[in-house]
């Protein structure tokens, strides 16, 4: 059986891939700036794919889920530039 792959639900597995490199990336680099800068990008395309999957209950959980690692990706960075 084969699964259709459409581009909403592309767009919304890699917002939460690159939640989760931005996550991983603000622990192990050494200018937490360029960690909140990453964690605000992926936080701006996690909420477009939120939108554009809005559809379909799936799609919005791996876009929040996408998210949700972006918002601790920026925290992370805050937390090391202001603690």
């Amino acid at each position: 059986m084969q699964h259709s792959t459409t581009l909403t639900k592309t767009a919304c597995i890699s917002s939460l891939i690159i939640g989760v490199m931005s996550a991983a990336f603000a622990f192990i680099t050494k200018t937490p700036a360029n960690a909140v800068v990453l964690g605000a990008a992926a936080i701006v395309l996690g909420f477009a794919s939120l939108y554009a999957g809005r559809k379909s209950i799936q799609d919005m959980q791996l876009a929040t889920a996408g998210i949700f690692m972006a918002v601790v990706g920026c925290l992370v960075g805050l937390w090391q530039i202001y603690g």
